[in-house]
C-alpha cells in the first residue's frame, strides 16, 4: 500500500509528484476539484460527483481533459495500485500553465492532477456522541456552487472553529440565514420534517447532501429545502452535517445554545443507516 499520485496521463509515488510554478491553480486558485471516497473498495457515488465536477468546468468555461468514462478509469486503477481498503482519491483540474496573467489563451491545456491516500477514519465517538460547531459570518463569493479551489475563506473560519474546540464552522448572513459548513452541508429536523437550505449559488449541493435527500423520500421521511434561519436551527429537535467524508454528524451544540438534549437524535441515526456499511 501506497500514497500515489496522477498527473496529466503518468502515476507515480506521492512523494515524487509536484506542480509547475506557473500552473494557473497555483498562482490563481483557477480550478476546481473533487473529493471521492470508496466504500468496500469501490467509490461510492463516482457518477455523481464526475456529474458534478463537469458542471463546476462548464461553470468557469474549462475544458475536461478527459471523459467521464476516462475519469473513472483512471480513478479504479489508482485505486487498485494505491491498494488501501478505502480510499480517498483528491481530483484537481486548472486551467493549465503559462506566465502569469490574469487573461489566459484560448488554447490552454488543462493541468490534471489527482492523488490517492487512504481514506481517514473518523472516530466513532462522533457520531455516538455528536459535535459542536460555531457561526460565522458569510464572507464568500456569490457562486459557491461552483467546487473551486479558491477555498481561503472556508480554511480560515474551519482554523478559527478548530482554535476554539469546535468541529466545524457554520456560515450564516447578515440576515440571520444559514449557508453552510466550511466543508459539509447542514440539515436540521423540527416535528420529524428535515429542513436543509436550498441548493442554489449560495452553496455547494453536496453529493451525500442529495443522496440523504434521495434516501429520505424512499424511506418516507418528509424534508424540504427552503432558506433557514439560525434561529430556527437553535431550535430544532436534531441538526447535523454531511460530506462525503464524514457521511453524517449530529450537531449537540451550536455556538453557546444546545441543541434539544445534547445527544444525537433517534432521526439523524436513523438516516445515518442509509449508508452502506464498509
Amino acid at each position: 500500500m501506497q500514497e500515489i499520485a496522477y498527473i496529466n496521463s503518468t502515476f507515480i509515488t506521492l512523494d515524487r509528484a509536484f506542480v509547475p510554478i506557473n500552473d494557473r491553480g497555483y498562482l490563481f486558485a483557477d480550478g476546481i476539484y473533487e473529493v471521492i471516497v470508496t466504500r468496500n473498495g469501490k467509490p461510492f457515488l463516482i457518477k455523481e460527483h464526475l456529474e458534478r465536477l463537469k458542471r463546476s468546468a462548464d461553470a468557469i468555461l474549462l475544458q475536461l481533459p478527459s471523459s467521464l468514462s476516462g475519469f473513472s478509469k483512471i480513478i479504479e486503477r489508482g485505486i487498485k495500485e494505491a491498494g488501501f481498503r478505502e480510499t480517498m482519491v483528491y481530483i484537481q483540474i486548472t486551467r493549465g500553465v503559462e506566465p502569469r496573467r490574469h487573461n489566459y489563451s484560448a488554447d490552454l491545456k488543462a493541468n490534471l492532477t489527482m492523488t490517492f491516500r487512504e481514506h481517514p477514519e473518523y472516530e466513532p465517538q462522533l457520531t455516538l456522541k455528536g459535535v459542536s460547531i460555531i457561526t460565522v459570518p458569510e464572507i464568500r463569493w456569490s457562486r459557491c456552487d461552483i467546487k473551486s479551489i479558491a477555498l481561503l475563506p472556508n480554511i480560515m473560519m474551519k482554523q478559527r472553529a478548530v482554535e476554539k474546540g469546535y468541529q466545524e464552522a457554520l456560515f450564516v448572513t447578515e440576515e440571520g440565514l444559514i449557508r453552510e459548513g466550511t466543508a459539509t452541508n447542514i440539515f436540521f429536523i423540527k416535528d420529524k420534517v428535515i429542513h436543509t437550505p436550498p441548493a442554489d449559488q449560495h452553496i455547494l449541493n453536496g453529493i451525500t447532501r442529495t443522496y440523504i435527500l434521495q434516501q429520505a423520500t424512499l424511506h418516507g421521511i418528509e424534508h424540504i429545502e427552503r432558506e433557514c434561519t439560525l434561529d430556527e436551527t437553535l431550535k430544532a429537535d436534531e441538526v447535523f452535517i454531511t460530506s462525503s467524508t464524514v457521511d453524517l454528524l449530529p450537531v449537540i451544540k451550536i455556538d453557546e445554545t444546545t441543541i434539544a438534549n445534547s445527544r444525537p437524535g433517534p432521526l439523524s441515526k436513523a438516516i445515518k443507516e442509509f449508508f452502506p456499511k464498509h
